[in-house]
């Protein structure tokens, strides 16, 4: 109840500090919600333009302002929503909040579907506190830890507080996580494997990219299978109820694509690394620096206090930190009582890591415009073995405190880029 009550505090705070529209592709998700509420069908992206009510608002909030304007240029009604190609579940969700509020103006209606849709953070942290219990199950102040990380990450927080689909991705991300935990503990129910099917066909109707979860999922199970030939047929069981099910909830939204014939939407690469390949991108350009940078929160209209120096400190970290995950699993041969994360959880973790930068790294070359929020679904397996590289190979009797200083150092960081940055914009 006490995280469920800052993340609360917390996300609410970053609601009211953000002015309207200053979220990243916020006047599009927002749109997608208005063409639900007016046309009552589900939008195609060649057929769907942004309301004339959202560009003249932009303008009067001075959208443009964040890019060195004064205004933005009011456009047409000509102009595509592209949000209008993204699955419907968050927008479906968000349609209650956005009715309440549709007799005020337009910035009403985008505080209150922002309001309402703080609901889903505190269900991520409820559902990470759930995930680090298991993950953690001798270490009750890492149960605390990793969840505290997640309310005070500000890049996080910043998406999470806006109106964006990506909330609801990271949030049904982590909860397959924890079915996958459960499942690898042992769980072969008829009822574990119809909540994964369900998880996955849901995160497949909020977005694309969700697709990361079929052979992650499999993977696991095809492992399992390996390691457990008792159980085989209850896991092959399993594995055919979560696919059936997966597919019953999502497939007639992409068989509804595919049946439709449209156009095709181009869309022009957005270049800053150049013509790369995967390895020169990777290691011969910032890349991997700008990644991590966006990540933890130099992005859109955040940009962090004393961002260089910051996050430079930060990468460091990062890098450290998974020399200190390697050494800690090391010492753990030798200690087995002290340990703080088993071995296959830390490969299942850094997998989901590795899957989702590689993700992102791909995006890049093929479109450009490859941000840190899309490292948001592994979230919770980062700050996991980020703390556990920072004090695991630490002795035991030392790990409580050297993770509250952690956790403190990133409170006040959190704080501070909130007060610093938004609040002196919004008085």
């Amino acid at each position: 109840m006490a995280l469920l009550l800052l993340a609360a505090v917390k996300g609410l705070l970053w609601t009211v500090a953000i002015p309207p529209w200053r979220a990243p592709d916020e006047p599009q998700h927002f749109g997608y919600i208005q063409f639900l509420s007016r046309e009552h069908s589900l939008p195609w992206i060649e057929s769907t333009h942004m309301y004339q009510d959202v560009i003249s608002s932009m303008a009067d909030t001075k959208f443009g302002a964040i890019r060195g304007q004064e205004t933005v240029q009011v456009l047409t009604t000509a102009d595509i929503n592209p949000a209008a190609n993204h699955p419907p579940l968050y927008y479906l969700l968000m349609l209650p909040a956005y009715r309440l509020a549709r007799s005020g103006s337009v910035e009403t209606q985008v505080y209150a579907v922002r309001v309402w849709g703080t609901g889903i953070f505190l269900l991520l942290i409820l559902a990470s506190w759930q995930l680090a219990r298991l993950s953690f199950p001798r270490s009750h102040y890492l149960q605390i830890a990793v969840p505290l990380m997640m309310i005070f990450h500000p890049q996080l927080g910043f998406i999470c507080a806006s109106i964006n689909n990506d909330s609801l991705l990271i949030l049904l991300f982590t909860v397959l996580l924890l079915e996958l935990v459960r499942l690898a503990k042992s769980d072969f129910s008829r009822r574990r494997a119809v909540l994964m099917g369900a998880v996955i066909g849901l995160g497949m109707l909020t977005k694309s990219s969700f697709v990361v979860a079929y052979p992650l999922t499999l993977l696991v199970l095809a492992v399992l299978i390996i390691r457990r030939r008792s159980d085989r047929s209850r896991i092959i069981r399993v594995t055919a109820i979560a696919l059936g099910i997966s597919v019953l909830i999502c497939g007639w939204y992409y068989l509804r694509g595919l049946l439709h014939t449209s156009p095709p939407i181009t869309v022009e690469k957005v270049e800053r690394y150049g013509q790369v390949g995967l390895p020169s991108l990777l290691f011969s350009s910032r890349f991997t620096a700008d990644l991590i940078d966006s990540f933890i929160g130099n992005f859109s209209w955040l940009i962090i206090p004393l961002l260089d120096s910051v996050t430079a400190w930060f990468r460091h970290l990062v890098w450290l930190t998974g020399l200190g995950v390697a050494v800690s699993l090391g010492l753990d041969y030798f200690r087995s009582r002290e340990h703080l994360i088993v071995p296959w959880l830390a490969g299942l973790y850094a997998l989901v890591i590795m899957t989702y930068f590689l993700f992102s790294a791909i995006f890049e070359i093929k479109f450009g415009g490859a941000q840190g929020r899309y490292l948001f679904p592994a979230v919770f397996p980062f700050w996991a073995l980020f703390i556990v590289g920072l004090v695991g190979w630490l002795p035991a009797s030392w790990r409580p405190r050297s993770v509250a200083v952690v956790v403190t150092a990133t409170a006040i960081f959190s704080t501070w880029a909130l007060m610093d940055e938004f609040l002196p914009r919004v008085t």
